[in-house]
């Protein structure tokens, strides 16, 4: 049997530390240019995380902490330990800097950085230190990605177990012709998503938004994360241009990096090919002119290009699980939200930053419904889900009813526990879904205008555990509440 091994568990934290450190850093060098006295608070988090991360890593240098005798124990809790244990140190400059005094208040917006989750609990987003909201919305860029995918692509210290890590953390129907190549594929998709970043900021930089602005909102559009410098989030910038180029953002955040990869280096439109793309751009444009003629012909609104640039924002948003807002919804009657709560649900694609269930999911079981009306007129015949002409096994779609049936239940519940502990019933179920689909707007006084600083400090913790659910997919942080999964 098989011991568990976890010195490369806690060298693999300490590892992360040491470049949670360095991420600190930089944010340092915004408060040295703005000449804030915040940088001192960050200096000193940078040095403790260092100094945490170096004692760690020398603690077990000397000891067994080879990949080859790792199992999905040892995979799981070290991707879920990873996730939670840079959250908890990356509240150190708020804390530190008295930015965000209370630990449970930084430990939520910290959580909400690194699962690109929108929500906040700051209530003057402009006294924030410039520093402190660099660091903010850089936790998001990291967290987009994906801290473990990172570590994949440019240190390759996981050996022959990198799939399984990719796997841990990925989101979206796991692709088995990725495992031969996984550190490849990584660093392709962690070099396209630093691209359109630099991309982005440039973009953005050429409007209204100085280099500041551009720069912490490139960081989260492209993560699809929707932490914003303004309280107003984008609507503050007035902006057509801007409004466009962020939309633009998010719905490439919302993309699979790879299908960009591959049309930008190799010139192959692999990307028109692909069913999740054409599934995923037909849901924005079909939800973007139905609610732009509803709200028109209605009379909520009434400039059509005002109008439908309103919808198109916040339906990319919405479908990437962006937390950036031009509009209130919920002020466009019930209906609207209802479709809103309908498109974080099904959201963004495999591979890319976006949260919910991904549109791959969606895809693969509408096709097996209607398989399942075809056998029953043709019960001899065979039949298999085809996703790209490629055969979704029987075990890949086992555990896509399991995952939907957990996402589900787990909403269901959360609604619940939320309901008991003094939200009313459509604030419980728009913050269950939201959070578990790391989206950030709820609904009713936690919807766009809202914040989440007057939530109780266990609704925060909760929402915290259940936004590290959804950013992992489920599997991963559950699996270790499962008695069996610890036996030998």
């Amino acid at each position: 049997m098989k011991r568990f091994n976890y010195q490369f568990v806690l060298s693999t934290i300490g590892l992360l530390l040491i470049i949670e450190a360095v991420f600190m850093l930089l944010s340092a060098l915004v408060g040295e240019y703005y000449n804030e006295t915040a940088v001192k608070s960050i200096y000193f988090s940078a040095v403790i995380c260092f100094c945490t991360g170096a004692l760690i890593t020398f603690m077990v240098r000397k000891r067994r902490r080879t990949t080859g005798n790792l199992t999905k124990r040892e995979v799981f809790l070290t991707v879920s330990l990873s996730w939670l244990v840079m959250a908890l140190f990356g509240t150190l400059p708020y804390l530190f800097s008295g930015a965000i005094p209370s630990f449970t208040n930084a430990f939520f917006e910290n959580m909400c950085g690194f699962t690109t989750t929108g929500s906040s609990t700051l209530v003057n987003i402009e006294a924030f230190p410039k520093s402190l909201h660099f660091w903010r919305s850089f936790t998001q860029w990291i967290g987009g990605i994906g801290i473990i995918i990172f570590v994949l692509s440019f240190m390759p210290i996981f050996g022959g177990i990198s799939s399984q890590f990719y796997e841990a953390e990925a989101t979206g129907i796991a692709e088995d012709q990725f495992r031969p190549r996984i550190r490849e594929i990584t660093k392709q998709m962690s070099l396209t998503y630093l691209g359109l970043t630099i991309l982005g900021f440039f973009f953005l930089w050429a409007g209204p938004m100085d280099a500041f602005d551009a720069a912490c909102h490139t960081l989260t559009a492209i993560s699809t994360g929707g932490f914003s410098t303004k309280q107003a989030s984008i609507a503050f910038f007035n902006s057509p241009y801007t409004e466009y180029v962020i939309t633009l953002l998010m719905f490439l955040g919302g993309t699979n990096f790879l299908l960009i990869s591959t049309l930008v280096t190799r010139f192959k439109p692999t990307i028109f090919k692909d069913e999740e793309f054409k599934w995923y751009f037909l849901i924005i444009i079909l939800f973007t002119v139905g609610i732009t003629i509803a709200l028109l012909a209605t009379g909520r609104m009434n400039d059509i290009e005002q109008t439908f640039r309103t919808v198109f924002f916040q339906v990319v948003a919405a479908v990437t699980t962006t937390g950036f807002a031009t509009a209130d919804f919920q002020l466009w009657g019930s209906a609207y939200w209802l479709l809103f709560l309908v498109m974080i649900l099904f959201c963004g694609s495999e591979g890319s930053t976006s949260g919910g269930m991904k549109i791959s999911r969606l895809i693969a079981l509408s096709k097996n419904a209607l398989l399942v009306f075809k056998r029953q007129v043709h019960p001899n015949a065979l039949y298999v889900v085809k996703i790209n002409k490629k055969v979704i096994t029987g075990e890949t779609l086992s555990r896509l009813f399991a995952f939907v049936f957990l996402y589900v239940s787990i909403t269901v519940i959360s609604a619940v526990i939320l309901g008991l502990n003094g939200m009313n019933f459509e604030e419980s179920i728009g913050v269950s879904l939201s959070s578990i689909s790391n989206y950030g707007f709820g609904l009713g006084s936690y919807g766009p205008s809202g914040t989440f600083e007057s939530a109780t400090p266990f609704m925060k913790y909760y929402l915290s555990f259940l936004m590290l659910v959804g950013r992992l997919e489920i599997f991963t942080v559950l699996s270790l509440f499962v008695p069996g999964f610890w036996k030998r």
